[in-house]
């Protein structure tokens, strides 16, 4: 099985039920009850992300696990929080105030940890720092977007890039937004991605502003013009200060302003002629483009012009012809706009375009002023810069009527998924015990490249670990590989798939927040398998796929089925009953105990009845089932609710336990009495129960102990006991007028077994 290595990087219904209304006569008063049904018989959809012409949008708040109750609250509580800001703005106009943020407060916290700063922050609104202030003062383009004395230049060159793509703009700064009249409360809205999600993020217009009246962070050329210096205010509350956007990434930026997947490509491990087909291949797709020289130190200058540590955008590529030969160029830009330009070969005014034709000039809209923008051959790029990062824009991007720069959005499959202990999360294939447990996503290629004629597709795929910023936790060390599968494979893949296969393809396994690896593969169908590197490393993860050419994709999971014993483990109980002849000795207990007159048996005799079988010998505890167990057993096997267990209930469930316990035997090789986890699911389908993976889920946190991560023999039994039971009462529920199942099978199953 193949190792992995670690790369390390600095951490920057339940139901169907029926929409329409349904009649229920009632006995009171003979009248008729119509009962409205509010939740969907799709209910579980809203934990997918649901592919229409609008931009792709799904909350990864809402857990896989949600049931027809927990559907009703989120509803509500997403009802509340869509209708916020027009509450606030309702009551700021009745109560003639302005808005002043409680979760992002004009204080020293909001600001942070500045190295540098010195003297007081004052808070002023707009107005009180220009009269004539304005949220936008004649259109908005990059010179609107000035930085202070932050070190965030990677955000000014994502802000910068949004300003001159008014599709991408104007869906993270909502317009119009104003800073005086009638509608003027003090309050601003931005939207931000989040691993899914366009979430709306609330402020007010309270500004940092030195004991001169001057702008702190981020402004505008013009000096009464405030949608730059909001905005960023904005992003500092969604990171919790100011202070936190020192010496973020590019990428980052990108992906939280424009919901597009961010692909770094390490400029020291490419040639020319590579990095030239990856521009001008992402030229001629829907993507954004920005590079950087690495450093230690935040923005230092070079003696070439050039800025370490310092985040610029790709805005061109473009041939000329000079001297007779043709040469590449890659234009730049630097997002403070000014002065600071590369001074070498193709710079402004230099000596090499004095062989470029005009013709040529004016195409490439050649312009020598100091407004940050530059050009340079794509040798000296790549001596210079050390990272390229392209920002794909896919569904989540734009709407499917919407373009940048005449591109439309590149196809996207997108995942939310979560790996959670003892379940599903199995760490890398350096651990093939556990290994196989991951969470698996099919994607289907069915065709190539329609810009490339080598019969491939490029497939990008990235992996974000969500929530460890937000719990003040590390990230963890992630990564994925990718498997080819046949189109006959259905359900999960177990664990002889990745003993007899090797991975197709491997992702570097590293603690950054997101892994991303491009491909070119085949038509066909292959597996994503994501991992953490270590087993049991619990968080919730975004999976993203980027094509040029649209690909099916699904989930894998098992389908829930009650299949009965196999024909090996019924051979192996005729086996052992011929030796024992244990069935007729229960039998003659039964009748012992059972009642004279009713012919049945209460828990107590139930118990007694186990603990004088071969049973107990199996049992964790010595004194073998307690009243508890027989309690449940025998609820789960009444039928009738008579509270008794009668003959042919007892008979059916003894000679089950009997099939489950050679099941758990066999697989209790240390002879502990307690079945490992890593093998629970393995040991169910062997007595019959196929499980989804929401419905395993809920028997692990039923049934394991987590101190041990195994399952005694007493649980094994309870736990096989609700699954047969589950089954049998899911098939008989009742139905509603028009035919549906109050409940779906894995709702039935997941909301009996919790009981």
């Amino acid at each position: 099985m193949t190792r992995v290595k670690i790369v390390y990087q600095p951490d920057d219904s339940a139901g169907r039920v029926p929409s329409k209304q349904t009649s229920n006569r009632s006995l009171l008063d003979g009248k008729v009850i119509t009962v409205k049904k509010t939740t969907p018989d799709d209910y579980k959809q809203s934990t997918v992300a649901q592919k229409s012409n609008k931009r792709l949008n799904v909350n990864a708040d809402i857990p896989k696990t949600l049931t027809p109750k927990g559907y009703t609250k989120m509803q509500l509580m997403m009802s509340i929080a869509q209708k916020k800001y027009d509450n606030i703005v309702k009551r700021l106009k009745g109560t003639h105030k302005l808005y002043e943020d409680p979760d992002f407060p004009a204080v020293q916290t909001s600001i942070g940890n500045i190295p540098g700063l010195r003297g007081p922050v004052y808070w002023k609104r707009p107005k009180e720092i220009n009269p004539t202030a304005e949220f936008i003062v004649g259109g908005y383009d990059r010179s609107d977007v000035n930085q202070g004395m932050l070190g965030d230049c990677w955000l000014l060159a994502v802000i910068s890039s949004l300003a001159d793509i008014p599709q991408l703009f104007q869906h993270v700064v909502p317009i119009p937004q104003v800073i005086e009249g009638p509608d003027y409360v003090g309050i601003f809205k931005f939207r931000f991605w989040q691993f899914g999600n366009w979430v709306e993020i609330l402020i007010d217009d309270r500004l940092p502003v030195d004991a001169n009246n001057r702008m702190m962070f981020m402004h505008s050329d013009e000096s009464n013009e405030f949608w730059s210096a909001l905005m960023e205010k904005a992003y500092a509350k969604l990171y919790g200060s100011y202070a936190n956007l020192s010496g973020g990434t590019q990428g980052e930026a990108m992906e939280d302003m424009t919901g597009g997947l961010c692909e770094p490509i390490d400029l020291t491990k490419v040639t020319v002629d590579m990095i030239h087909k990856d521009i001008a291949k992402n030229e001629k797709r829907c993507c954004l483009m920005g590079c950087s020289i690495n450093s230690k130190e935040i923005e230092a200058k070079l003696n070439n012009g050039l800025i370490a540590g310092h985040a610029y955008s790709i805005t061109g590529l473009a041939p000329v012809t000079s001297g007779g030969k043709q040469v590449w160029l890659v234009r730049v830009r630097n997002p403070w706009g000014n002065h600071y330009e590369w001074k070498g070969a193709w710079a402004d005014n230099s000596k090499e375009w004095n062989s470029v034709s005009e013709e040529d000039k004016k195409r490439l809209k050649v312009s020598f002023s100091s407004d940050g923008e530059f050009w340079m051959s794509l040798d000296d790029f790549l001596k210079c810069f050390s990272k390229l990062e392209v920002c794909h824009l896919g569904y989540e991007s734009l709407e499917a009527d919407q373009k940048v720069k005449g591109k439309q959005r590149l196809e996207e499959a997108l995942f939310l998924g979560e790996w959670v202990n003892n379940v599903s999360a199995g760490g890398c294939a350096n651990y093939p015990d556990t290994y196989w447990t991951n969470p698996q996503f099919r994607i289907t290629v069915t065709d190539s490249d329609p810009t490339d004629d080598d019969d491939l597709c490029t497939v990008t795929i990235g992996l974000m670990q969500m929530g460890a910023r937000k719990a003040g936790e590390a990230n963890l060390t992630i990564g994925f590989a990718v498997y080819e599968l046949d189109a006959s494979c259905e359900g999960l893949m177990k664990r002889g798939f990745f003993t007899m296969n090797r991975p197709y393809a491997m992702s570097e396994f590293t603690n950054s927040r997101e892994v991303v690896k491009r491909l070119r593969v085949k038509p066909g169908s292959y597996m994503i398998f994501p991992s953490t590197f270590k087993p049991n490393q619990e968080r919730k993860f975004l999976l993203r796929v980027f094509t040029e050419v649209p690909v099916k994709e699904a989930e894998i999971d098992d389908k829930n089925a009650l299949k009965g014993l196999s024909p090996e483990i019924l051979k192996a109980l005729k086996e052992e009953e011929a030796v024992k002849n244990e069935d007729t000795v229960v039998d003659k207990l039964f009748e012992s105990k059972a009642d004279k007159r009713t012919k049945s048996i209460g828990a107590e005799q139930l118990m007694e009845i186990f603990n004088k079988s071969s049973l107990k010998s199996c049992c964790t505890d010595s004194k073998g089932f307690n009243i508890e167990a027989s309690r449940s057993m025998l609820a789960a096997m009444d039928n009738n609710l008579t509270g008794k267990m009668e003959y042919d209930e007892f008979k059916d469930l003894w000679e089950c336990c009997q099939g489950w316990k050679v099941i758990f035997t066999a697989r209790d090789k240390d002879k502990s009495r307690n079945l490992n986890v890593t093998e629970l699911r393995e040991a169910l389908t062997e007595a019959g129960f196929n499980l989804s993976s929401s419905v395993f889920s809920v028997v692990v946190q039923r049934f394991v102990t987590r101190s041990i991560s195994a399952v005694t023999f007493e649980d094994w039994i309870l736990c096989c006991v609700r699954l047969k039971n589950a089954f049998e009462n899911s098939k008989a529920q009742s139905k509603t007028n028009d035919g549906h199942l109050i409940f779906t099978e894995d709702d039935y199953l997941r909301l009996s077994i919790n009981q």
